[in-house]
């Protein structure tokens, strides 16, 4: 029996831009070593194991290459894109995915995008102290930081204005590491036809900056939505790879975000990698 492995580029603004991504369809439920190797072996930001569950749902669980992730965002819009790629489902139907976080409901939308519904994520605002040390972190200004918060997940967000070239930022990733951030993402007014722009950057050497991140908009797209005075949003992120979403908060329970998806690659993991795995399980 073989299981089915595609490579998707999730939230992509062309070819070879968004993020990375595997898909695994499974047919039958894949023990949790297992898939955290697998995930590890595929070395994409994000490995989404899909499991159809009953009629028009499926039971989604998300790996990075060290842990298993409650939600993956850009990994939903990746299995939603190729459930309707394959057939699975008609284009006209809406999908449910089952996560451990909560469930999505996901649906086709023109041009060849999902659209998935996600619960905002809350920030508190960051103290006078911290801003500041983000700004040395960044070698900015402090009057260039518009508003700052912190997330439960200790993800630090600054929101400047349009006087500081985003693209340009380079952090000291020393100072970064001494605040404890898991994450610093930077927000501005987008300057290329869009609503807003962000960067993600971490403390981790392997990893610098974050090419794609979909969950920080479930952060940034209420705040953005109440300072522009907007429901419909069109984010850039300015990372080597880039990627493009567009955005809904009609609803304060929920950020709908649309993205377009392309399949890179279809493989097949073996029966005898298979039968492998299984036996380090044990």
């Amino acid at each position: 029996m073989l299981t089915k492995i595609f490579l998707v580029d999730a939230m992509v603004q062309g070819p070879f831009t968004g993020a990375p991504t595997t898909v695994v369809f499974l047919e039958s439920p894949m023990d949790k070593f297992k898939m955290l190797s697998l995930a590890n072996e595929m070395g994409t930001s994000q490995t989404v194991y899909v499991l159809l569950h009953s009629q028009a749902a499926y039971l989604l669980r998300f790996f990075s290459r060290a842990q298993e992730l409650p939600m993956g965002v850009h990994a939903s819009h990746a299995a939603a894109h190729l459930i309707f790629e394959l057939g699975l489902l008609p284009p006209d139907e809406k999908i449910e995915f089952l996560t451990q976080e909560s469930a999505l409901i996901a649906k086709r939308v023109p041009s060849e995008q999902t659209e998935i519904g996600f619960s905002p994520i809350s920030m508190n605002k960051m103290d006078s102290a911290n801003l500041n040390a983000y700004a040395e972190v960044l070698s900015i200004n402090p009057k260039a930081i518009t508003w700052a918060g912190v997330t439960p997940n200790r993800a630090a967000i600054l929101f400047i204005d349009s006087t500081v070239p985003i693209r340009r930022l380079v952090p000291d990733r020393e100072k970064l590491h001494k605040t404890g951030a898991a994450v610093l993402c930077v927000t501005s007014p987008d300057q290329s036809g869009g609503d807003y722009a962000l960067r993600c950057f971490t403390p981790n050497l392997l990893l610098p900056e974050h090419q794609v991140s979909g969950n920080i908009h479930r952060c940034l797209a209420p705040r953005w939505a109440r300072t522009l005075g907007k429901k419909h949003l069109i984010a850039h992120q300015y990372s080597n790879r880039g990627a493009l979403v567009r955005l809904e908060v009609s609803d304060p329970n929920q950020v709908l975000m649309t993205a377009k998806s392309l399949t890179i690659l279809r493989s097949d993991l073996v029966a005898e990698l298979q039968d492998s795995l299984a036996s380090l399980a044990r």
